[in-house]
């Protein structure tokens, strides 16, 4: 049995509104009962303002009843169910990366490396539905993005991704094919594709097997090819191209067939890098056929679900010749008081977002616009609350918050902020803890020795302070002293010149006691007063030295901070190196070093 419910019942608040607008009203109505003792009652009716009319009360009463059908309307009301058909876009990919040295080759300009970056935003880009990860390979495959409806998250880690971050070099193409299916059948999605973005591979028997693998499970191998026949040798960092071990300069060329019949292999599509974005288009197409196929196949399986019916656009056929009357001269004034009422759809907004988002996820939507403030509260994950934090200059927060890991990049962090408040010796304890944790992590190594500088710098200069304030006090001393001795000196004959004769009467001697004191006090008081200034001079000389102690300790840690390298790589190297220390990997001896 079909029972009469609201989809969105939160609207139906707004109906408390309507007897609150009659009460207004009502309230505002003159009160004329004095004059009702006046006036003949026959000419009450023509005379007394305060008597209401049918026409003064019909513009109230018909707004009300659009107003409740409006509310109404808007509460979605439902009392049956229709069954539709299950759809959901099955799109899934998995981009492989190549970071092998070779991807440094220049036979592609600007290189092949920067050419696979640029075509990977393209197809990012053109993506529109589905979901995407990206894993990154070379001698090994690590995941640097899962499955995500979100490829702004993608993009934002393109600019460090780079052969550099790879604990082991060379060209594992089956290991990369191998990662992406296991990330597929983890998400649980039934059709996928794997994307390989690469140059070649160093065991192509190994490839064609785990490329089978995969066909054997229902996903595709498409490949978009870098380089050229002809190859390019691989430039070196520091100068020279990278040599082989018979001392000869490498020459990877890229194996079009080779490459061509592994994406046959597994059922994909294979296209040799364009300049144009005509190698994506096609890639693109193919997926969204590919993707299309499985959400027909899905379709026709029968599965439908239940879906409640929105009826309530059958009240709008009831508001429209309703709203026409309101048309009429001086009807519109009423839907100013609706007007002034508070608005609600803050509150119905943030009931939604909090049903279909979580709050890391309405954190990360916050950083991504700016609003650092509002992310540092709506984050739950302590490591992206501490990050907020710190960006939003919350120091106190961000230092309690990464103090609460023995994380070797959360302590990092945590010896960040102890540098950004000045608290360089907390920083520098938490920065040897890092190394205890991780002897490799350079960057905790050069931060180190970077405050421990800085730190000697300091006390140098609070030294040399403390030297030249002391010296400055030792000079007023010995001028206070010179001067104490040449007032005593003075009042000693001062005391001669004035000693009373043996023969002289008690009487004088009393007067001229009385005026020795009245000389002696102007004197003391002249004394007092210098004795104050010299004591305040040094006070101030201290407070001046402070204050420029404390400009000068804000100046370094500036310069410090400046001198922090920003290398959004370093996070993904340490993190590849651990978890490939971690299998228990080394660089294969006889291996592709390319």
């Amino acid at each position: 049995m079909m029972t009469l419910h609201f989809l969105h019942p939160a609207w139906l608040w707004l109906l408390i509104l309507l007897p609150l607008l009659w009460l207004v009203r009502l309230w505002s109505k003159p009160n004329n009962t004095h004059w009702h003792s006046i006036v003949d009652p026959e000419l009450a009716p023509f005379v007394l303002s305060g008597q209401e009319k049918r026409g003064r009360i019909l513009p109230l009463l018909v707004f009300s009843l659009i107003a409740a059908l409006a509310i109404i309307a808007m509460a979605g009301p439902a009392w049956q169910k229709a069954a539709m058909p299950v759809f959901r876009q099955q799109q899934a990919v998995v981009v492989a990366l190549d970071l092998s040295s070779s991807m440094y080759a220049r036979d592609l300009k600007p290189s092949r490396l920067d050419r696979a970056r640029f075509k990977l935003i393209d197809f990012l880009q053109l993506r529109k539905d589905g979901q995407t990860g990206l894993v990154v390979f070379a001698g090994d495959t690590f995941i640097v993005s899962p499955l995500s409806d979100d490829i702004r998250t993608i993009e934002a880690q393109m600019k460090g991704l780079s052969p550099d971050i790879m604990p082991v070099q060379g060209s594992s193409l089956q290991s990369a094919v191998l990662k992406s299916l296991n990330l597929l059948q983890q998400a649980g999605v039934s059709q996928g594709t794997i994307l390989a973005f690469t140059d070649g591979a160093e065991d192509m028997a190994a490839s064609r097997k785990a490329v089978q693998q995969a066909k054997q499970a229902g996903f595709n191998v498409s490949i978009l090819a870098f380089g050229t026949a002809e190859g390019a040798p691989i430039p070196l960092r520091h100068g020279g191209f990278l040599k082989d071990s018979q001392g000869q300069v490498v020459m990877p060329k890229l194996d079009s067939a080779a490459l061509s019949s592994l994406a046959q292999l597994g059922g994909g599509q294979f296209m040799e890098a364009t300049l144009d974005d005509q190698d994506i288009q096609v890639l693109n197409r193919r997926l969204q056929s590919m993707g299309s196929a499985a959400d027909q196949l899905q379709d026709g399986a029968g599965r439908k679900i239940d879906h409640w019916v929105n009826e309530g656009i059958w009240l709008v056929v009831l508001i429209l010749p309703l709203a026409l009357l309101l048309f009429r001269r001086g009807w519109l004034a009423v839907l100013a008081v609706f007007v002034l009422l508070p608005q609600t759809q803050t509150v119905e907004a943030s009931i939604w977002t909090n049903l279909w988002y979580t709050s890391d996820q309405q954190g990360q939507a916050a950083m991504a616009n700016g609003d650092v403030e509002q992310a540092q509260h709506l984050f739950k994950d302590k490591d992206w609350r501490a990050a907020a934090a710190y960006k939003a200059g919350n120091y106190e927060l961000a230092a309690e918050l990464y103090s609460q890991s023995e994380n070797p990049e959360s302590l990092y962090n945590y010896g960040n902020v102890l540098a950004r408040q000045g608290k360089y010796p907390l920083a520098i304890s938490v920065y040897e803890r890092v190394l205890m944790h991780d002897p490799q992590h350079e960057d905790a190594r050069y931060n180190l020795e970077l405050l421990k500088k800085q730190q000697e710098q300091q006390q140098e200069q609070q030294k040399a302070q403390q030297q030249a304030s002391s010296s400055e006090s030792s000079q007023q001393q010995n001028q206070s002293s010179g001067e104490n001795e040449q007032t005593g000196e003075s009042n000693q004959g001062d005391h001669q010149q004035q000693e009373p004769e043996t023969n002289t009467s008690e009487a004088e001697q009393a007067q001229k006691q009385e005026q020795a004191l009245e000389e002696q006090q102007p004197a003391e008081q002249n004394n007092a007063e210098q004795s104050s200034e010299e004591a305040e001079t040094p006070q101030k000389a201290e407070a001046q030295a402070m204050s420029q102690q404390e400009l000068e300790k804000q100046q370094a840690t500036e310069q410090w901070l400046r001198r922090i390298p920003d290398d959004p790589a370093g996070l993904w190297r340490r993190k590849f190196l651990y978890q490939y220390r971690q299998k228990g990997g080394s660089q294969p001896s006889g291996g592709q070093a390319w």
